[in-house]
């Protein structure tokens, strides 16, 4: 097994291959990144690290990984025996389709102008920042009925758990996050209650010390 540092910040994105690495047992140095200053930015010595400035990071050997799907597949890749990417080659196909949208869809579509308006304006009216707020929170909305559709079974892909579930699971706790009444999604709320349940989910929250959902 490589050297691995992973780097992460508490009851962000970074939770889904947090939960990923306890999933597959991997052995790794955790490093918490706390966020400095008005603006919410990393410290310096990540940025050094990651110049994006954004969680998740993991460094295998002297590779340095970024983004939560590729650093997802890193992860699930290192222990193919788990089947974190699926059994077959359309589940994988599936698996990577949920995480792309999760990550680029309902997170930077979403989440990150809900919770991050800023980022997305140059102005600094309260006026603009709300008006971001408002389409980011229906854009999350729209992607919870949609995922609410799709959901047939007892997890995202096939019939077992996948990286697909965990990703899923973090969206839904955004959802809570943003008081949004996530119970009208029953599968979804399913779902989301069986994957809390996991050893692996558990142990990710008491580490970064975070809250359950259910």
């Amino acid at each position: 097994m490589p050297n691995i540092k992973f780097f992460y910040a508490p009851d962000a994105c970074s939770i889904i291959p947090h939960i990923l690495l306890h999933e597959t047992r991997t052995t790794f140095e955790p490093i918490r990144i706390e966020m400095e200053g008005s603006d919410e930015s990393f410290p310096g010595s990540f940025r050094k690290i990651n110049p994006k400035s954004r969680v998740p990071v993991i460094v295998v050997d002297n590779e340095v990984i970024t983004e939560v799907p590729a650093v997802s597949t890193m992860i699930s890749s290192l222990v193919p025996e788990a089947r974190l990417l699926g059994r077959t080659p359309i589940e994988t196909v599936r698996v990577h389709e949920w995480m792309s949208y999760v990550a680029g869809t309902v997170h930077a579509g979403g989440i990150s102008h809900f919770f991050r308006p800023g980022r997305w304006t140059l102005s600094t009216e309260e006026k603009d920042l709300e008006m971001i707020k408002r389409r980011g929170l229906e854009i999350m909305r729209n992607c919870f009925v949609l995922i609410e559709e799709k959901l047939v079974g007892g997890y995202a892909v096939g019939e077992g758990f996948t990286a697909a579930d965990v990703f899923l699971y973090f969206a839904y706790r955004i959802g809570v996050r943003a008081e949004i009444e996530m119970q009208v999604y029953a599968k979804f709320t399913e779902l989301a209650r069986r994957i809390e349940g996991r050893e692996s989910v558990q142990t990710v929250l008491s580490s970064e010390k975070i809250h359950s959902i259910f």
